[in-house]
């Protein structure tokens, strides 16, 4: 498998004016941040003498001196479908109109989306007018998933219990006519089900990584003005404020959830923070949104007038 994954990356670099530029996740990289697809692009362009290696991933100093490879480099269209320019043409959005708690899309099949998506069922906010699941599963595939991510036996007996759901949940597709990496024109499918919504949470990419790999995904609420959290990998939300100069939702949501390293962990711990909004009323969480307006129209601004590259620059 890995072989496979391997020679497919190695098919899809490409080599240009010295610098190697390769896209998307890169499979990931486990908990000493090890990634068998960056290694072997690394000593592929050792061997050719490349000099700047372009991947989707800011990447730190600390993990820069674990490859050995100082120039590697952050490429925005390398983030899947360029999601990031496509949403500069949205400018108009709904007006806020909470009738719904939480909304979430899940496209493509991965553990992180069925795992989400599950939980979020499991808990009762999964409304499927409001939030979507492309695919289908099994409670035991969602048993052999938390085998697979560092958990001992009483924990995979305890947590498990997060996760189940009946068949007609599990066998079902709730889709709203998305096309993947369309993201131009799957913001009109969602800007209703988004500002309808007290809080988006974010299905990002192969959250059972372990180094934050940021995509378009949490965009949707920035472009719609709305309050979002996302499962992701640990520090994703540091990372974004770091790097990208987005500013967190802190007044009135605990980050804590965002530092804790394993993947089933971090994802109850994210429902159990968002779970104490959900009783409240309309108003309460109107009043709550404004709590965070300024922070909002910052992340706003912040990305339509491409200030978020400046920020990034300093970095690079």
């Amino acid at each position: 498998m890995i072989e496979l994954k391997l020679s497919n990356y190695h098919q899809n670099a490409k080599i240009l004016n010295n610098e190697l530029v390769i896209g998307d996740h890169l499979c990931g990289f486990d908990k000493e941040l090890n990634s068998e697809v960056l290694t072997s692009v690394v000593d592929r362009a050792k061997k050719q003498n490349i000099k700047n290696i372009y991947t989707g991933y800011v990447f730190s100093d600390e993990l820069k001196k674990i490859y050995n490879f100082q120039n590697l480099k952050y490429r925005e269209v390398l983030v899947g479908g360029d999601g990031w320019k496509g949403m500069c043409e949205y400018r108009i959005h709904p007006h806020i109109n909470y009738q719904n708690f939480v909304c979430s899309f899940n496209g493509s099949h991965h553990v992180s989306r069925q795992l989400l998506s599950s939980i979020l069922n499991n808990q009762g906010y999964f409304n499927p007018d409001y939030s979507s699941k492309n695919f289908a599963y099994d409670n035991n595939w969602i048993t052999s998933h938390l085998d697979n991510l560092d958990l001992t036996d009483t924990e995979i007996q305890l947590y498990s219990k997060f996760f189940v759901n009946d068949d007609e949940f599990n066998n079902s597709v709730y889709s709203f006519g998305h096309i993947r990496f369309d993201h131009k024109n799957n913001i009109y499918n969602l800007e209703n089900k988004l500002t309808q919504s007290f809080v988006h949470i974010v299905s990002e990419t192969m959250a059972t990584s372990y180094y934050p790999f940021v995509t378009e995904k949490f965009l949707y609420s920035i472009v719609t003005r709305g309050l979002f959290l996302a499962y992701a990998q640990p520090t994703w939300h540091r990372h974004i404020e770091k790097y990208y100069g987005f500013k967190l939702y802190d007044k009135i949501f605990d980050y804590e959830f965002d530092g804790i390293q394993n993947p089933v962990k971090r994802l109850i711990r994210l429902i159990e923070i968002v779970s104490k909004f959900s009783t409240l009323s309309v108003d309460d969480w109107r009043d709550l949104y404004h709590i965070e307006q300024d922070n909002i129209e910052y992340n706003y601004d912040h990305y339509f007038s491409g200030r978020y590259k400046e920020h990034l620059a300093q970095f690079e």
